[in-house]
């Protein structure tokens, strides 16, 4: 049996699927990316999928191939540690998956279109008209928009002032933080809550022999640590999609939120969290409260 592969279709459906993707995964990991990064990966997506309908040879090296290009994509996106990213990446995928499948089907019914591809038990719609397709793209890129700027609105509307002093004598620096419920980090021995603030904000802050272990987020590197400091190191158990992990952490001498002096610990995100939406600090929500 005779099949017709129409590659713009093919082209345009895995670029639409991996934009969104990776734009909804780079929310979730409250990563600010380039539109121009987000383009480039989802092309170099799309055109992965065109040419993997004439890619034959042994299955273990088309598994291979693809799970290459996908860390490619994440690579091109994000930074830092690829491995939850690309877990990630993945779920998002496979929820996207089936909204999008279906949308470009009903727009080919709707159309008058007829599946034109079959691999592997999936159709593909073909035959859409352009102005359908350009419905769609604009369709999806109105989605992204959209939800690009109620996730800033939202972040704006709990914006918070945080100021910190390190040591005594210290004079506070203001940061940027976010008021976010789901954080819920809190210090082992004193059961204080954390603040979790982005590495190139909090380290201008710190003196010389700590910045080994907040640098490198090598806890090893506690035991280097003179007494003095050492009094005011935490380690903080944190768990995220890329697994469990001790995040060096301090007790600061001052820490106000919007003025209000506040009882808490801060602590170093991990690497490649250079900001939480424009932000420098997720800040708990028990923190944000008045009085």
């Amino acid at each position: 049996m005779k099949q017709t592969l129409y590659g713009d279709v093919l082209f345009l459906v895995n670029f639409t699927m991996d934009f969104l993707t990776l734009f909804v995964t780079a929310q979730i990991l409250h990563r600010r990316v380039s539109t121009k990064r987000l383009a480039a990966a989802a092309a170099v997506g799309a055109l992965y999928g065109v040419a993997a309908c004439f890619m034959k040879g042994i299955w273990l090296f088309r598994i291979a191939v693809h799970l290459a290009v996908s860390v490619l994509m994440c690579r091109i996106v994000f930074q830092g540690r690829l491995l939850p990213c690309c877990a990630l990446f993945y779920g998002t995928g496979c929820l996207l998956g089936g909204i999008l499948t279906a949308l470009f089907g009903l727009i080919s019914n709707l159309a008058g279109g007829v599946p034109t591809f079959s691999s592997g038990g999936t159709v593909l719609p073909g035959r859409i008209p352009l102005g359908w397709m350009a419905v769609a793209a604009a369709g999806a890129g109105a989605a992204a928009v959209a939800f690009g700027r109620y996730e800033r609105k939202r972040r704006t509307a709990v914006e918070v002032l945080l100021t910190v002093s390190v040591f005594p004598g210290q004079e506070g620096k203001s940061l940027r933080g976010l008021c976010d419920s789901g954080n819920l980090l809190s210090d082992p021995a004193s059961g204080r809550p954390v603040v979790l603030v982005a590495k190139r904000a909090l380290l201008p802050l710190l003196p010389e022999p700590l910045l080994p272990l907040f640098s490198g987020e090598d806890v090893t590197k506690m035991a280097d640590l003179p007494g003095e400091y050492l009094r005011a190191v935490r380690l903080i158990p944190s768990e995220s999609v890329g697994g469990r992990r001790l995040l060096p952490g301090l007790l600061p001498a001052r820490i106000l939120v919007d003025g209000i002096e506040r009882s808490a610990v801060i602590a170093c995100a991990p690497s490649g969290t250079e900001s939480f939406g424009g932000a420098e600090a997720l800040v708990p929500a028990l923190l944000c409260t008045g009085g």
